[in-house]
């Protein structure tokens, strides 16, 4: 239903003219059908219509005929969206049993859908990033980042006027979020038996104390770690991109496997 205003519903006649009502809206249903000269002679239903949120009124009509007609002869248009639901003894019925009959209420719920478009913020969250480089418990703010956004599509429906649904069609990220990093200080790993040596002064010895030294031949950073020594102990990337305390770590889990060795130089100092 789209009209605005209460439709001029036909109230039930009483009587002669209750016949007569019935006759001419079978008419109206099927002009000039037999099934309709036919419907002029049942005894017309009482039966019930409410539409939207306006009272119920009490109409004649011919017994058996579709809800929907039913409204419609009555001036009120139902829509497509519209849900037309015929109420017998308390109970709502469907399919064939639909045809209306003596008693029966017919209720028309005016469907509304409308589709909605409207954006939402990405919380941009926090990434925390553990370092040796500040004290243990010491935040530090690097980058702030920045919210996201997301473009929403959904469908509300309204019952009546009232809203009673609310379903997202589609969603899809137009900017993406960018997270808050933190560097969170903590304390250096800690390698049993290798944590009482004399680490800086074999850095000194290995690298004038430099954690981006590099030696032409391939070694790398404070403790001119060789790639393939530095994967063997965890290691990722080149030395050099790792801070001063990671390196040192690495070469403490290093003297763990092999001792002094991989220092045969400088590694009487430890």
């Amino acid at each position: 239903m789209r009209a605005t205003t209460t439709p001029a519903l036909f109230v039930r006649p009483r009587g002669l003219a209750a016949a007569t009502a019935a006759v001419a809206l079978a008419l109206t249903l099927a002009p000039g059908s037999a099934s309709a000269q036919a419907a002029s002679a049942d005894t017309p239903v009482g039966v019930e219509l409410k539409v939207a949120d306006q009272p119920p009124v009490e109409v004649a009509t011919i017994p058996r005929v579709w809800p929907t007609q039913l409204l419609e002869a009555h001036g009120v248009s139902v829509g497509s969206d519209d849900l037309v639901d015929v109420v017998r003894d308390g109970r709502t019925v469907t399919g064939a049993k639909k045809r209306v009959r003596e008693g029966d209420l017919v209720r028309l719920t005016q469907v509304e859908k409308k589709r909605k478009v409207k954006t939402q913020k990405v919380p941009r969250g926090t990434v925390e990033v553990s370092t040796t480089k500040l004290k243990p418990g010491k935040r530090k703010v690097v980058s702030t980042g920045r919210a996201g956004v997301r473009k929403v599509v959904a469908m509300k429906t309204f019952h009546n006027g009232e809203a009673v649904k609310y379903r997202v069609i589609k969603k899809k990220l137009v900017k993406e979020p960018r997270p808050r990093r933190v560097l969170v200080g903590r304390a250096a790993y800690s390698v049993p038996g290798a944590d009482g040596l004399n680490w800086g002064a074999l850095a000194n010895c290995e690298s004038g104390g430099n954690p981006q030294a590099v030696n032409a031949a391939g070694y790398y950073g404070l403790y001119q770690f060789d790639t393939g020594t530095w994967r063997s102990v965890g290691g990722s990337g080149l030395p050099t991109s790792a801070s001063a305390a990671e390196q040192t770590y690495r070469a403490k889990l290093l003297y763990q496997q092999r001792g002094r060795s991989p220092w045969p130089t400088c590694g009487r100092l430890l």
